[in-house]
């Protein structure tokens, strides 16, 4: 697999703001999943689904924050 940083970015588009909404939304949906997973039986499955959707929002919202970054450095 062959890595290529991203070209900086023209504007904000539609997808952008989607993405944003859908790193909220994993965050969000971690945390439940990680707070049902505790409070009724620890199991690693839940707790393995819990931070793997953390993990993807976290990413998804620092890949956001670095491209309108890289857009206002370019403007």
């Amino acid at each position: 697999m062959i890595f290529r940083k991203l070209p900086p970015p023209t504007k904000f588009t539609i997808t952008d703001k989607y993405k944003l909404l859908i790193g909220v939304i994993a965050i969000i949906l971690g945390v439940v999943i990680l707070w049902r997973t505790i409070s009724v039986a620890i199991s690693p499955p839940g707790l393995m689904v819990g931070f793997a959707f953390l993990g993807l929002g976290v990413y998804r919202l620092w890949l956001g924050y670095t491209r309108l970054k890289q857009l206002r450095e370019k403007r």
